[in-house]
């Protein structure tokens, strides 16, 4: 059995005719019966019933059509990226990035990328959290680098986790608890908050307000910038305290800040790449396999553990997860919390 075989096969399959499929093919009727033969015997089963007045595919055929079109395509599609990495592949991906969970990589990655598929056009696009996953699901870009807790309610996107991060509650060098070794989250209840400002950052907002739910208190949210810059300055100025993610922030924040970590399963969150299931470019690949050698030099220069095999593995995200879409207790016991990124 050969390619060949597996096209002479769809084309009498789809048109039920010896006649026309031979035209079609240009080539000659008994041509086309041998081949057809050919493939009963080395499959064993009838393909087709036929008679002096008609054609019909047998139900076993029907299955192996299926089947048939589906290693035709694999099969162009194996061809067209062994031809791309032998000539250097020209295309483009455009990539859809947040505000400030980028900067710390992004550079790196860019420069080894274009380095590497100078014949590929990279085109980069600032996103807020809602309108990032709107473009992935439309395919106005090919890759989106967010948060896999964004991904909620995002059945058409797949992703790959990039790096884990930590979440951190972030307060000036001066501030009264910043050298505490065990933050007292009853004195961190009767704090000020400043949190990412919801009509642009949905998801932050709901996440921050969801930690603190599950220690047992509503945080007060006195300031609700629309830009981490802000935010951070706002915080280094004793407006109030921040939650953010340690590697995340850390990186470019004003060194006259504190970083101390939450404890808690909830409190890790995964960097992710993410994309379109159906999406065909050939150059995402290309980009995840560079972003994994950055994120390698980010892990080294910031003493970030290695990603586990695991975290090569690509993710459908869930209709409906538990630990983001639950009844909470604790202190707040009875109120509902998902985070939603819409």
């Amino acid at each position: 059995m050969d390619i060949r075989q597996l096209e002479i096969f769809i084309c009498v399959a789809e048109r039920l005719n010896f006649t026309e499929a031979a035209r079609h093919l240009y080539l000659t009727q008994s041509a086309v019966s041998l081949q057809i033969a050919d493939l009963e015997k080395q499959l064993d089963v009838k393909l087709f019933a036929r008679n002096s007045h008609s054609v019909q595919i047998t139900e076993a055929g029907q299955v192996f059509l299926k089947e048939a079109k589906f290693i035709i395509a694999a099969s162009e599609e194996a061809i067209k990226k062994a031809r791309h990495t032998a000539s250097g592949f020209a295309g483009t991906i455009k990539i859809g990035f947040l505000e400030s969970h980028t900067k710390h990589y992004l550079p790196k990655l860019v420069k080894d990328f274009r380095s590497s598929y100078p014949k590929i056009r990279l085109i980069l696009t600032q996103f807020d959290w809602g309108s990032l996953n709107l473009a992935l699901e439309r395919g106005e870009v090919d890759i989106g680098l967010t948060m896999s807790v964004a991904l909620q309610n995002t059945p058409k996107v797949v992703w790959q986790t990039l790096y884990r991060d930590v979440e951190c509650f972030v307060m000036p060098n001066d501030h009264p608890l910043a050298n505490e070794p065990h933050l007292d989250l009853a004195v961190v209840s009767r704090e000020p908050f400043v949190v990412l400002n919801r009509e642009v950052a949905p998801c932050p907002y709901d996440f921050t307000l969801r930690l603190c739910v599950n220690r047992g208190f509503t945080p007060n949210f006195v300031e609700r910038p629309f830009l981490t810059e802000i935010l951070l300055t706002l915080v280094e100025s004793g407006e109030g305290i921040a939650i953010l993610p340690y590697f995340t922030t850390k990186p470019y924040a004003s060194p006259n800040l504190r970083f101390l970590k939450l404890e808690g399963d909830d409190a890790q969150v995964e960097m992710v790449a993410s994309w379109k299931r159906t999406n065909r470019n050939p150059a995402i690949p290309l980009f995840l396999n560079k972003a994994k050698s950055a994120i390698r030099f980010f892990q080294n220069s910031m003493g970030l553990p290695p990603c586990s095999d695991s975290d090569n593995d690509i993710f459908p995200p869930p209709l409906e997860s538990p630990l983001w879409n639950r009844q909470e207790s604790g202190g707040s016991a009875g109120v509902k919390l998902s985070v939603n990124c819409r």
